[in-house]
């Protein structure tokens, strides 16, 4: 789950890294495919479905935009000020004609995750079913195989940006661990390019 965190210092990195995600995915040459108006309603979404407690995920952004008691019951756990005024005062003014035209835009995006079903049982789930920091520290082997063959070219760069997404978090974290007491790791990936993103 790229959404999930173990500290709130991680929520601006994980949202940023998400938006760079379908960049890199839906307009990598940055012609207008994805743009400040997708990047105003993916933050604003993703601080709301993080701020629920028992977590949220990448597949519930666009619910949010569909379904007002799912939105009301995920902004419930809103502190943050600005996404409260997101929903309260922009979206409420938002023409009708207006917003269901950039939901077209926006959840297009979501679409082909959404529909399949192997993508949607992985990115639908609030805990990830391990944790990178864990396996660093255990000298764990991770293998993760993302043959496109088998899973489609777009899926393997999704899953691929998002495990790379979450072993940087962890890697991140470490600075909090002396250097003496961190634990070295090695990390080798083919077609590197493929699951990287600027950050």
């Amino acid at each position: 789950n790229l959404l999930e965190t173990h500290d709130e210092s991680e929520k601006d990195f994980l949202v940023s890294e998400a938006i760079a995600m379908f960049y890199k995915l839906f307009d990598p040459n940055h012609e207008g495919l994805i743009g400040p108006q997708f990047e105003h309603w993916m933050r604003n979404a993703a601080l709301t479905v993080m701020a629920d407690p028992r977590g949220g995920t990448l597949l519930e952004i666009p619910r949010l935009f569909t379904d007002p008691d799912f939105e009301h019951r995920k902004r419930r756990f809103l502190t943050d000020k600005v996404v409260q005024a997101f929903w309260e005062q922009q979206m409420v003014r938002t023409s009708d004609f207006h917003r269901s035209e950039m939901l077209n835009y926006f959840t297009s995006k979501f679409g082909r995750f959404l529909t399949n079903g192997l993508m949607r049982n992985i990115l639908g789930q609030t805990a990830s079913a391990f944790r990178w920091d864990k396996a660093m520290a255990g000298r764990k082997i991770v293998l993760v195989s993302l043959a496109r063959g088998e899973i489609g070219e777009l899926n393997a760069s999704m899953l691929g940006l998002i495990l790379m997404t979450k072993l940087a978090v962890a890697a991140l974290r470490r600075a909090s661990i002396p250097m003496e007491a961190r634990t070295p790791f090695y990390l080798y990936v083919d077609e590197f390019h493929t699951v990287l993103t600027d950050a």
